[in-house]
C-alpha cells in the first residue's frame, strides 16, 4: 500500500529528479555514516565492576551512562559532576529519567558532587577511602575504570574551565584547571588502585580535543598559543596526552618495584643502583582517546550566535556525529583487551611479566579480557591489529590505536609537564590549608566576641 501512494505522488514528477533526488540522499546518508565513524565491536563482562565517570553532564557523557546501564552485563556507574553540593535541579531530574529506563535489575548508577577543587578532591577520596567494615574487600573500594573528561570540550559557560592564578584572596577558594583537577584526582585515588588485587585490569582515560595536532607547534616554537577557545581545547589536549605518557612510566615504575626482580647494577659513581624490571607491566593501563567534533561540546561551542547555530543545525545533523557515535571510541578503550610488548597475557595473571609465554585463562563467564596466546603485538602500518587491542600508553581515535606525534611522548617533556602540574597542585593545596586555616582562626575569634573578627 504505501508503494502504490508513493507511486501515485510522483508519478508527474520528472525522472531526472527523481534520480537526482535519489543520489542527494544517498550521498548525505554515505556523509553521514561517515562522519560517524567506527562502531566499537569489543565486548566485555561489566557485571560487579564499577566505572567512575568524572565529566560534565555534556550529551556525550549522558549517552556514555545511558550505553554502559544498557548493557546486558551493565557495570555499576559512579558519576562524579564537576558541581559542588547540592546539584543542579536539571541535573538531578536526568539522572531520575535515565534511572527510571532501567529495565536491568543490575545497572545502577550513584552520583555524587566532586568540585575541582582542592578541598573537593579531598573530601572526596577521603570519603572513598573510609569503606565501612564489610562493604569492600581487601583492597578497598573497587574500581576497574576512571573516564577522565572535560578537558576536551570547548564550551566556555561553565567555571569548570576558568584558568584563576593560585594564591590571591584567602576567603576565596580558587577551583583547579582541567588539567590539575585530574592530576589531582589520579594522585590522589593511586595509592587506593595500588591496593587493588593485582589480577583486576584497571583503565585510566583520559579525553582529549581532536583539534590537539594544531598545538603541536608551540611545543616546538614554531607557533605563538592562540586564546581562542578551540586553541585552549588543544592546548589542554596537548597537557592530557603527555600526562598520559608520563602516568604510564610511574603505573609501570610502581609495579616493577613491587613485583619486578629487583637487579643491582653496581655504578663507580653513584655506587649500587637499582634497575627497573622492565619485563614487568602494571595492570593499571594509562589511556588517551581523542575525541570526535561533537556537535554540543565543540561545534556549537565555537558558533558565536544561537540563530546562527539554529540555521545550520540541520546542516550539522549530517556534518557531526551524534551523541552515541561519539562514545564509541571509549567504548573500544573500556573493553578492547589489552596488549602487552613482548606477548600478551591475561589481566587475571596480575602485573604482567610481559616475557610470559603462558595462555590467558578465562574469566568465569567464559570471556577473555586479552589478547590469543598466540597473537602478535601491532604494528604501526597494520590497520587490523590497531583495532584488536590498547596498551599501556596508547591513545584511541576512531575505534582504533593510532600513533600520535613523537613529541607526544618526549619522555623529558612529558616529565617536565607531569613536574610542573604536580607543583601547580601542591601549591594550590597549600594555598587552600592556608585558606582554611585563616578562616578557622576568624571563626574562632568572631565565637570570642572579637570585633576585629
Amino acid at each position: 500500500m504505501p508503494i502504490h501512494l508513493a507511486a501515485g505522488l510522483l508519478q508527474h514528477v520528472d525522472t531526472s529528479v527523481l534520480v537526482g533526488c535519489a543520489g542527494a540522499a544517498l550521498a548525505a546518508y554515505t556523509a553521514r555514516t561517515w562522519v560517524g565513524g567506527r562502531r566499537c565491536t569489543w565486548e566485555r563482562e561489566w557485571a560487579g565492576k564499577l566505572i567512575m565517570i568524572v565529566a560534565p553532564p555534556t550529551p556525550t557523557t549522558l549517552a556514555l551512562i545511558t550505553h554502559l546501564l544498557h548493557l546486558p552485563s551493565p557495570p555499576q556507574i559512579l558519576y562524579l559532576p564537576p558541581y559542588a553540593s547540592p546539584l543542579p535541579p536539571y541535573l538531578v531530574t536526568l539522572i531520575q529519567t535515565i534511572q527510571l529506563e532501567l529495565t536491568n535489575p543490575l545497572a545502577s548508577i550513584s552520583v555524587e558532587p566532586l568540585p575541582p577543587t582542592p578541598s573537593g578532591v579531598r573530601d572526596f577520596v577521603r570519603q572513598w577511602s573510609a569503606a565501612p567494615y564489610g562493604t569492600a574487600g581487601e583492597g578497598g573500594r573497587r574500581v576497574d575504570a576512571i573516564v577522565l573528561g572535560g578537558a576536551w570540550d570547548v564550551s566556555l559557560d561553565r567555571a569548570f574551565f576558568v584558568a584563576p592564578a593560585l594564591g590571591g584572596d584567602v576567603k576565596a577558594e580558587r577551583p583547579w584547571t582541567p588539567e590539575q583537577f585530574h592530576v589531582h584526582l589520579v594522585t590522589s585515588l593511586l595509592p587506593a588502585l595500588l591496593r587493588a588485587p593485582p589480577e583486576r585490569s584497571i583503565r585510566i582515560i583520559s579525553l582529549l580535543n581532536r583539534a590537539f595536532a594544531a598545538a603541536v607547534p608551540e611545543l616546538t616554537g614554531h607557533a605563538r598559543p592562540t586564546g581562542t577557545p578551540l586553541g585552549l581545547a588543544a592546548r589542554r589536549a596537548v597537557t592530557a596526552a603527555l600526562v598520559v605518557a608520563q602516568l604510564r612510566l610511574v603505573l609501570d615504575t610502581l609495579a616493577a618495584a613491587t613485583y619486578g626482580k629487583k637487579e643491582v647494577v653496581p655504578d663507580p659513581i653513584a655506587g649500587h643502583v637499582r634497575k627497573r624490571d622492565t619485563s614487568v607491566q602494571s595492570n593499571i593501563v594509562s589511556l588517551g582517546v581523542v575525541m570526535p567534533w561533537a556537535r554540543h561540546e565543540v561545534v556549537a561551542a565555537l558558533i558565536p550566535s544561537t540563530l546562527l547555530y539554529i540555521l545550520l543545525y540541520p546542516f550539522l545533523l549530517f556534518l557531526t556525529p551524534s551523541p552515541s557515535r561519539s562514545i564509541q571510541s571509549i567504548l573500544f578503550a573500556l573493553s578492547a583487551p589489552v596488549r602487552y610488548a613482548d606477548g600478551p597475557t591475561s589481566p587475571r595473571n596480575g602485573p604482567k611479566v610481559i616475557s610470559s609465554p603462558s595462555a590467558p585463562p578465562t574469566s568465569s563467564a567464559g570471556h577473555s579480557d586479552a589478547l590469543p596466546a598466540d597473537a602478535a603485538p601491532r604494528r604501526a602500518d597494520d590497520a587490523d591489529a590497531a583495532q584488536a587491542s590498547i596498551g599501556q600508553g596508547d591513545v584511541v581515535r576512531n575505534c582504533a590505536v593510532f600513533d600520535i606525534p613523537p613529541i607526544l611522548r618526549d619522555p623529558a617533556l612529558a616529565r617536565e609537564t607531569w613536574d610542573r602540574l604536580e607543583k601547580e597542585v601542591e601549591a594550590g593545596v597549600k594555598a587552600n590549608q592556608a585558606r582554611e586555616k585563616a578562616l578557622g582562626v576568624g571563626a574562632a575569634a568572631a565565637a570570642a566576641g572579637d570585633p576585629k573578627a
